[in-house]
């Protein structure tokens, strides 16, 4: 009997503390209102704000009522994956509401017309991405930062975040390329008639941003939109999207692949004014065609896998590749012929003497010494056998071979300049 006696004892002291508190469990409900005498302004006041509130609701006194949310961005370090056409922004984010919950006369407690609260004690907007880049990353909320409350019942929040997009990317001007990333802003769960949200002045302020040194980033437009949905007809959900156009630093890259295209393109138009009988064009139109080759697996490295326009750069390299390979194969095959003992066909011999009949093609194909000669037929007079000019012309034997040899070498040296001409007047354009 003691024993419950004393057990019935303690109950009522314990009945009689609870009376003294009120315990809120619940995650809405985050103070204890523990009553004391004499207690300090600032407690008071967090107790009269903070002992029924509940941060799960929506902090209006009609709930008809919209919570206008007002934001503003401060970009502070991009990053961008052209990789995975993904754009990562840290930045800051200024955002302000009135809550009707958090009120108060200042003169009832000793002239205080603000506080800080951590911003998990209170509600907060329920902001989220929703061209999320990252599904594995929540971005819905705020993460925990220090809010300021005014007596009035505005709050200030200054949270850092983190946000992950995908952007729409076009390489096909690489390294000349430019790409667009939007983030838009907007409400998770709540409709534009329940929490709207509203840009402050500009809505974004680039000052302390730190540029990327592979990226220039500027911000081309910030503006709102309000769309409707076929499942919610009689609702708006606004949203605020933030556009920033992303162009790459191509100083290193010019250097690094723009210059050697054009000095290749060079190196294929000498191996064409070369003599193919030379052994230095057979051996220059080799090394051409496996700097062209070496190019070309570089760029697959360093090109980005993804996009549906194939950069103009290694359209390039492809095409300056088919004329190396060209350039090599002509040399193999007009060195063939000027070593072959055959007759020379009736057309060929038309051809030649054609071209010869007109003093463009006399300058084109004969040497000072061949051209005195008649330009009606096969050609009397011996000539230097040992000219590395396309020009030159061989004995009175093999003569004929030879000046269409040189016919078809400046044929295929001015056909490859316009072609090239064409290529890179199709890619400028395109780009």
């Amino acid at each position: 009997m003691r024993i419950l006696t004393a057990f019935g004892f303690l109950l009522l002291l314990w009945q009689a503390g609870s009376d003294a508190y009120l315990n809120f469990d619940s995650p809405g409900l985050l103070f204890n209102c523990k009553m004391l005498d004499n207690a300090p302004p600032m407690l008071m006041l967090k107790r009269h704000l903070f002992c029924e509130y509940d941060r799960t609701i929506r902090p209006t006194l009609n709930h008809k009522t919209v919570n206008n949310v007002t934001m503003k961005l401060y970009p502070k370090i991009l990053e961008f994956d052209d990789y995975n056409s993904r754009m990562t922004l840290h930045s800051w984010m200024t955002l302000i509401w009135e809550d009707a919950h958090l009120t108060w006369n200042p003169s009832n407690f000793d002239g205080i017309n603000l506080i800080h609260v951590k911003s998990d004690e209170i509600w907060v907007p329920d902001i989220t991405v929703y061209n999320s880049g990252d599904m594995a990353f929540d971005q819905v909320g705020i993460p925990p930062t220090t809010c300021l409350i005014f007596s009035s019942g505005w709050v200030s929040c200054v949270p850092s975040l983190r946000h992950v997009v995908k952007c729409e990317t076009d390489f096909s001007s690489w390294p000349y390329d430019k790409h667009r990333c939007r983030i838009k802003f907007g409400s998770w769960s709540h409709a534009g008639e329940e929490v709207d949200f509203h840009i402050d002045k500009k809505g974004i302020q680039m000052e302390g941003f730190t540029n990327s040194t592979e990226w220039d980033v500027k911000v081309v437009n910030v503006y709102r939109e309000v769309q409707k949905y076929n499942c919610c007809v009689d609702d708006t959900y606004p949203m605020i999207i933030y556009e920033f156009a992303i162009s790459r630093h191509y100083g290193i890259m010019h250097t690094t692949y723009i210059t050697p295209a054009i000095a290749m393109m060079l190196l294929t138009l000498t191996v064409l004014w070369l003599d193919s009988r030379s052994t230095e064009r057979i051996a220059i139109a080799s090394v051409n065609l496996i700097c062209h080759e070496l190019c070309i697996f570089d760029l697959h490295w360093q090109l980005p896998h993804n996009g549906t326009n194939p950069p103009n750069i290694l359209l390039y390299y492809r095409d300056s590749l088919a004329l190396a390979v060209f350039a090599l194969v002509l040399t193999a095959l007009l060195r063939k012929l000027q070593e072959t003992s055959i007759e020379v066909p009736y057309w060929i011999s038309t051809t030649t003497s054609f071209v010869l009949s007109n003093r463009a093609g006399r300058f084109l194909v004969l040497t000072n010494d061949s051209s005195k000669s008649s330009a009606g037929g096969i050609l009397g007079n011996e000539t230097d056998d040992n000219s590395d000019l396309p020009t030159a012309v061989a004995s009175s034997k093999d003569s004929p071979w030879r000046q269409f040899a040189a016919i078809i070498e400046w044929l295929s040296f001015f056909v490859v300049i316009l072609t090239y001409v064409i290529i890179l007047f199709t890619l400028v354009v395109s780009t």
